[in-house]
């Protein structure tokens, strides 16, 4: 009996092991609407019979991973008639032919994803009117063709990030005027040919962060989200129509532009002095010029819609007018401004401050009392790292209880497991160094993802404001969207999922490694294989047990049958 299980297990392996012959063999797993296909060819697409259920010709959504053909041929989708989605994740993809997809013309999205691409000819996708969402990610693209997109007509959606794209042709999106979200970060951009925006009607959000530009002059482009850090822009200009600006990690050194409808303004690590031409921006809630060579008595005042500010390694000298009408303010951060003493009349005007960041100056005491007259809604107070022992900083802790303040964000300092780790890294020295010790993220997150779902959405807002203040000058020339309260601004594309974008949740658009930085995703035949040995051999060996325990029980009852009372060696009680 054992032999014939073991015989069992042996053919079973043995028949696993061929039935997934190379690691390279073609896995099809189907839905009655989609298929995922592991190691897909040419000729897998062109008899997809031959591989995968005979449903899967009428499949809605095409997942590939690992293309391991070079060449993308024409018609290679026409046995997939009723297409809507496309993607193409890791493989060796190097070039599209045009017309590929030609002969599914119901295409709504197309993801092509950590592949070998280097080149977009014209006319690539052509015969895809209905086409909304082209995403071709971490590709290598250097060279895109200027009729590659032609014919895209109702494209939304269009992502070229993590490429290693140079230069951009000026008609590139001449025939695709409605799109809302073009992404083209992390590429080697040095420039952007003028008119290059021009068919384009309105963008919700453009994004060229992570890149190589050192100008950036579209005065007259109609955008609501513009992410331009991480470049070496010199000036930045900002039009009236755009309503979030992330320009961080540049050298701008000069702003022009009214900034009409700008709520959001994002210009740390900068070499920005003079922030005149910021304050004529009325409509600004969000502010951060943290790291920038500020003048010592630069005030912001004219800003009455200001709820956060960030000031950090500016070296500001604060006095009564330096915050002085600024009711709306909820955050302030100045932290790294070798500050000695905390004058807490000097925020009066902040009624409704409900965190201010102090930490790393050198700060001697905090008076409470006046505290809590001048700033009654404050509930976070951050003090670390301004030169105090670990006696003195529980002291204060100890106070800031008792006037029910928090010393983090995260309420650390009042945490029986953490308070005493708090402590001892708050009481540390002052730090010297160029940057801050803790990152934005504390008081940031982000709601823009890599999902098609968080690239475009709504602005709101989640905070009170009061109305935004129209001259009589301005209502002629900007009419619909400053005259009602910000809560109602709502782009025109009102079906989109909704996502705040705020600068406490300050939009940071997702770095897109290089192809060959991509990490590995998906399971390989091999360990597809090595799971359903598993699987087999763990069905079976219960299977097994339970057999093996049937005749152990059968063998024992048998023997007792066996052994007669009437036998000879049998002994009768009288």
């Amino acid at each position: 009996m054992k032999l014939s299980f073991a015989g069992i297990l042996v053919g079973i392996t043995l028949n696993a092991l061929v039935s997934y012959e190379t690691a390279d063999a073609a896995l099809c797993m189907c839905h009655p609407s989609s298929c995922v296909v592991i190691n897909a060819n040419s000729s897998m697409l062109s008899h997809p019979e031959l591989y995968c259920p005979a449903n899967m010709m009428s499949i809605n959504d095409l997942l590939i991973l690992r293309y391991n053909d070079t060449i993308l041929t024409v018609d290679s989708f026409a046995p997939f008639t009723n297409l809507t989605s496309v993607e193409i994740f890791q493989g060796s993809l190097s070039r599209i032919e045009p017309g590929a997809f030609e002969k599914t013309p119901a295409l709504f999205k197309i993801i092509v994803r950590s592949n070998v691409l280097s080149t977009l000819e014209d006319y690539t996708f052509r015969g895809l009117d209905g086409l909304h969402i082209l995403y071709l990610i971490s590709n290598n693209l250097t060279t895109i063709a200027p009729n590659a997109f032609y014919g895209l007509k109702n494209l939304t959606y269009l992502v070229l990030s993590g490429n290693q794209i140079t230069q951009l042709p000026s008609t590139l999106f001449s025939s695709s005027p409605l799109l809302r979200s073009v992404s083209l970060n992390n590429n080697m951009l040095t420039g952007l040919p003028t008119g290059i925006f021009d068919n384009i009607d309105s963008l919700f959000k453009l994004d060229v962060s992570y890149n190589q530009l050192s100008e950036f002059d579209f005065p007259d482009l109609q955008v609501t989200l513009l992410f331009l850090h991480n470049n070496s822009l010199t000036s930045l200009q900002v039009g009236d129509h755009v309503k979030v600006v992330q320009a961080h990690q540049n050298r701008i050194r000069t702003i022009s532009g009214s900034g009409f409808n700008l709520t959001d303004l994002l210009l740390s690590d900068n070499a920005i002095a003079d922030v005149t031409p910021i304050m004529a921006m009325k409509n600004l809630s969000k502010l951060s010029l943290s790291n920038n060579p500020l003048r010592p008595d630069s005030t912001f005042g004219s800003l009455d819609r200001l709820e956060e500010l960030f000031l950090s390694r500016t070296n500001l000298m604060i006095s009564e007018q330096t915050f002085a009408n600024l009711s709306w303010m909820t955050l302030l951060d100045l932290s790294y401004n070798n500050l000695t003493q905390l004058d807490f009349s000097m925020f009066a005007a902040m009624n409704k401050l409900k965190s201010l960041i102090v930490a790393y100056n050198r700060i001697e005491t905090i008076n409470f009392i006046e505290l809590r007259e001048y700033l009654p809604e404050l509930r976070v107070l951050e003090i670390c790292g301004n030169g105090w022992n670990a006696t003195y900083l529980e002291r204060m802790l100890g106070k800031m209880r008792k006037h029910k303040l928090r010393a983090d964000m995260q309420g650390l300092s009042h945490s029986l497991i953490f308070s005493s780790v708090f402590v001892e890294l708050c009481s540390a020295g002052v730090e010297t160094s160029t940057k801050p010790s803790f990152d934005y993220s504390d008081y940031y997150s982000e709601d823009f993802g890599d999902g098609i779902e968080q690239e475009i959405a709504e602005y709101t807002t989640s905070s009170p404001r009061p109305q935004p203040r129209v001259s009589e000058s301005a209502k002629a020339g900007h009419v619909s969207s400053t005259s009602k309260p910000m809560t109602t601004m709502v782009p025109m594309f009102a079906l989109e999922p909704t996502a705040s974008v705020r600068l406490n949740t300050m939009v940071t658009a997702d770095v897109i490694l290089p192809a060959e930085q991509q990490p590995v995703v998906g399971s390989s035949p091999l360990y597809i294989t090595f799971q359903v040995l598993v699987y087999t051999f763990s069905v079976f060996g219960i299977v097994c047990l339970v057999v093996l325990g049937y005749y152990m029980r059968k063998r024992r009852f048998d023997v007792r049958r066996a052994t007669s009372i009437d036998s000879a060696d049998s002994v009768r009680l009288v």
